[in-house]
């Protein structure tokens, strides 16, 4: 008989990707002789594979339909059981249609009814993590019940978090040195999700002077931003734009604690076992994208009635104001920094 696969399509943001690992590990284990077969953007391949979490990667350039086809090309090779599309985007799921499998499990939606043989409720009161394990309801009853017999709505705030063990990353060993180093990612993808570069300088300064090590990290394109900060600091190292991001993750291992606008790091440092500290701005924690960890605060304006503003934040404010980032200050974020550091 043909080895099987399962197929999971998560087209998102590497946030969203990152976010996913728990369901992806979920379905290796409820099918261990099965191929896993990631579908993903362009570039996030390479740590899915590194990390064991999937066994082959097909990755898409969203800005490239060549690519689409390209994919359902190298898919025909496989004799695929089950079809998981964790993306809920109207090209998603008709990327999904074209495939051929033994079963095509979705989120509800009109679209879907067309395409899909299951669909499932989307949660959207719950954590990311609980909303996408969702989609195996159908095909795995434990998970069925585990969702279930709880109400995760709770776990939408900006409270101290408990993982569900059943919804873990996993424990990772973190390594530890007689300094303490502190990982700062001070970008985003969305402009609005970018705390000020001043309050960054200013917060990296209260770190310096009170011994803690710190570098600026993040993609190439984030590179001249961190210069710009590291620029109103000394000591500081600049990191962007040197690592893949596999090797950015394998490197939160060696930190004592990561500080991160609501973006992809902030789950990096949550996969790493690493204390994050996240700030949200135009985004909020009960939209379900919290860092999903223990050892996670967040800071934000609790008293802002323009928040949240949208899912991703926008290009510019769209109020002018900002008011979300710019009253969060420097003081605020350290304060938390020295509690978190001392119970961890």
């Amino acid at each position: 008989m043909d080895l099987k696969s399962n197929v999971v399509i998560q087209t998102a943001f590497l946030g969203d990707l990152i976010l996913s690992i728990p369901v992806l590990r979920r379905i290796k284990e409820v099918y261990p002789q099965d191929k896993l077969i990631m579908i993903c953007k362009r570039g996030f391949g390479e740590f899915l594979i590194k990390e064991h979490i999937v066994d082959e990667v097909i990755e898409i350039d969203k800005s490239d339909s060549l690519s689409y086809n390209v994919a359902l090309t190298e898919l025909k090779k496989f004799n695929i059981k089950n079809i998981y599309c964790l993306h809920r985007s109207v090209r998603s799921q008709i990327f999904a249609a074209k495939i051929k499998a033994d079963k095509k499990i979705g989120f509800a939606s009109f679209l879907g009814f067309w395409i899909f043989d299951d669909l499932v409720p989307y949660r959207s009161s719950y954590p990311e993590v609980i909303r996408q394990f969702g989609i195996l309801e159908t095909t795995d009853p434990m998970t069925f019940d585990e969702i279930n017999i709880q109400d995760f709505a709770s776990l939408n705030s900006s409270k101290l978090l408990v993982v569900p063990s059943f919804f873990s990353f996993g424990n990772i060993s973190r390594l530890k040195s007689q300094t303490i180093k502190i990982a700062i990612f001070p970008g985003s993808v969305w402009a609005t999700k970018k705390w000020t570069p001043q309050g960054f300088t200013e917060l990296i300064n209260l770190l310096i002077i009170n011994n803690y090590k710190v570098d600026l990290m993040g993609g190439p394109s984030e590179k001249k931003l961190c210069e710009e900060i590291a620029e109103g600091t000394s000591g500081v190292t600049v990191l962007a734009g040197k690592l893949s991001i596999a090797e950015t993750i394998n490197s939160l291992s060696s930190y004592d604690l990561v500080i991160s606008n609501d973006s992809a790091p902030t789950h990096m440092a949550a996969y790493s076992n690493t204390p994050v500290i996240t700030i949200f701005g135009p985004t909020s924690v009960k939209q379900g994208f919290r860092p999903w960890s223990n050892n996670s605060a967040v800071i934000e304006k609790m008293d802002l009635s323009c928040r949240p503003c949208g899912k991703h934040g926008h290009i510019e404010c769209p109020l002018i104001h900002h008011n979300c980032m710019k009253l969060i200050q420097a003081v605020d974020i350290f304060e938390q920094v020295n509690k978190m550091l001392v119970s961890n």
